[in-house]
């Protein structure tokens, strides 16, 4: 399978249109042509190789051999797939820097220009940002199509965002596939919790094909997370005896947002055991429906490696009920009373948002 530039080129036209933004064609490096005279003025070759795990590789396999399912349908399970493997790797977001109107920065060796360091390191966990998510996606999507040339796959890159996602065209449609929009729950936490998958665009359909496949594979599926959520809550509720429900005193006088955040993240954990990227999205969308992002704020939290370079930070939410603060600690997958004397105390693991992002490019993280 070798990319198209003309088609690649239509292709990216279409997602400018509907993202309204300039993106980069992003190719595949292992696929480099010397010969070729040029690839255009937004056409590139990655900075990195486009690799995917064997357990990847050998489900694309049984897929390529598998006639039951229609194109569409592997096109949407190799989506799914890593969606379920992987999960976001939010100490990304601490390096984010704003430096213009809607336009972003973070370290070239955050996941985009790697080297085998970082990629031996991130073998021990699976946490991933959307330039490696990207590569996953559309290296099996190649090896999918390796004998077809009439599927064309490449990886869009919108510089302001500092943002990758994998676009697909053939004669019969052309789609995004995006595991981690940044400005929603992303598939990679919906998909685990049987939400629908929101992060697939259908940028042309001429015969509805890929519609109908994503529409059957969202079928039964849930929009709306809060309302998920709330329905699993009152069923959960449902299965307890009331004659043996006994409430503590705490529990009796607490505010009735913060009963109904605390059964949430029970279930998150016990019956998704999502990551606490995933809990903090999940949550702080409920927050704003039910409270108001006005009574909500992020605050990081300091998770210790074993070296200056293996220490993260991950985001947790302080809310504000009946005017007392609560701390959703999505490490612990719990909420708790929060004193704000917490920030300044000793040896604290929580630190002002504002106090850490963003960090820079100097405090390298080595991305274990």
């Amino acid at each position: 399978m070798s990319a198209n530039i003309e088609k690649l080129e239509k292709l990216n036209d279409l997602v400018g249109l509907s993202f309204r933004s300039k993106h980069t064609i992003v190719l595949n490096p292992d696929e480099r042509d010397e010969n070729q005279e040029t690839l255009g003025d937004n056409v590139i070759y990655d900075k990195a190789k486009w690799n995917i795990s064997k357990e990847l590789s050998d489900f694309v396999g049984e897929l390529s051999n598998n006639n039951e399912l229609s194109t569409e349908d592997k096109i949407i399970l190799i989506f799914e797939k890593v969606c379920k493997d992987y999960t976001y790797d939010d100490n990304l977001i601490s390096y984010i820097k704003e430096i213009g109107d809607d336009m972003y920065t973070v370290p070239d060796w955050y996941g985009q220009n790697i080297d085998d360091e970082w990629q031996k390191n991130r073998e021990e966990h699976n946490r991933r940002v959307c330039y490696e998510l990207s590569r996953y996606i559309a290296k099996a999507l190649t090896e999918l199509f390796k004998d077809s040339e009439k599927y064309n796959v490449c990886i869009h890159w919108n510089k302001n965002l500092t943002h990758y996602f994998v676009g697909l065209t053939c004669d019969d449609y052309s789609v995004t596939l995006d595991a981690d929009n940044f400005f929603n729950i992303k598939d990679l936490t919906r998909l685990k919790t049987g939400l629908t998958a929101e992060g697939i665009t259908i940028l042309e359909d001429n015969n509805d094909k890929f519609k109908k496949a994503l529409d059957k594979f969202n079928e039964g599926r849930s929009e709306h997370a809060i309302n998920k959520i709330k329905t699993e809550i009152e069923e959960d509720s449902q299965n307890i005896n009331p004659d043996t429900v006994i409430l503590n005193t705490d529990e009796a006088e607490e505010n009735e947002e913060i009963i109904f955040l605390k059964k949430a993240l029970e279930i998150l954990n016990k019956k998704y055991d999502i990551d606490s990227q995933g809990i903090f999205e999940y949550i702080k969308e409920i927050v704003d429906i039910r409270l108001g992002a006005n009574m909500r704020e992020k605050i990081w939290k300091r998770m210790e490696g074993e070296t200056k370079e293996s220490t993260r930070y991950i985001r947790c939410l302080v809310i504000n009920a009946d005017n007392q603060k609560f701390l959703i600690d999505v490490d612990q997958k719990a909420i708790r009373p929060f004193n704000e004397e917490e920030l300044n105390m000793k040896r604290t693991r929580f630190i002002p948002y504002n106090d850490l992002s963003p960090r820079g490019g100097y405090d390298y993280y080595d991305g274990r």
